[in-house]
Formats: structure tokens, sequence, C-alpha cells
């Protein structure tokens, strides 16, 4: 009979294993997860550029990856080395992007069917996009 300072067995392993063994299944979740996004490779545009533009080189841009709330904005913002001092919805048909300092994450409710890859912002403004590929051609 185990004592309540060991740990109790379930199914015949302790505790500790089971555990061990849950975390490495929600690990390999995640790396399917990750890998999955892996495929689109998040950037910061140069000022001025579209997304086109930035992922000309690197398969095109992928319009159908653009975050869906502000904490997957912060995701791939990070992926794209972009680190916001504010964050706001923003809805201009250039967003997601950044001012180097402050970012708006989220596009216009209606693209009229406008593709959100080609816009850009003035010379100030640094898209953040996906790309379909993690490297230049």
């Amino acid at each position: 009979q185990a004592s309540p300072h060991q740990p109790i067995d379930v199914q015949g392993l302790p505790c500790t294993k089971v555990f061990a063994m849950a975390r490495s299944q929600a690990l390999l979740i995640l790396a399917a997860f990750l890998s999955q996004c892996a495929a689109v490779s998040w950037i910061k545009a140069a000022g001025g550029a579209s997304c086109d533009t930035a992922c000309a080189s690197r398969s095109g841009c992928s319009e159908e990856e653009w975050p869906a709330d502000e904490e997957e904005f912060h995701v791939v913002a990070k992926y794209a080395g972009v680190v916001c001092e504010g964050t706001q919805s923003g809805g201009a048909k250039y967003d997601p992007s950044t001012d180097g300092r402050y970012c708006g994450w989220q596009g216009p409710d209606h693209m009229d069917g406008e593709s959100r890859c080609s816009q850009s912002g003035d010379s100030a403004t640094y898209r953040i996009c996906p790309c379909n590929s993690d490297r230049e051609l």
C-alpha cells in the first residue's frame, strides 16, 4: 500500500511517469501544429512596401493566413521580430503593420475583392507579412 508521500500508481505506472508521458504527447501535438504554422514565414516588410513586394522572393504572400485575433497577432509579430509597445485593432487595409513602436493587427471588415497582400502604407508603415516560404529564392 502506497504511503501518502509516494506517487500513486495509475494503471501500474507512477503519476510522475504518467505526467511525463502526457507532457511528451502534448509536445508532439504542439510540434505538429507548429510545423503547419512553419509553412508560412512571417516577416517585417520594408517601410512602405506591400506584402506582395516583401514576399516576392519567398514564393509570394499568403492571403489565407492573417491573424484572427490580437493574441494570434502577437505570436506572428514575434515570428517577424516585431515588438509592439502598444497594439490596437487598426482596421487599415495594410494591417497587420507597425510604425516601429505601435501596431495595428486587424484589417478592414471588407476588402471588396482587393488583396490584403497588395496593400501598403506610407514609408513609415512596416507591414507584417505571411510569406509562403521561409527563405529567399
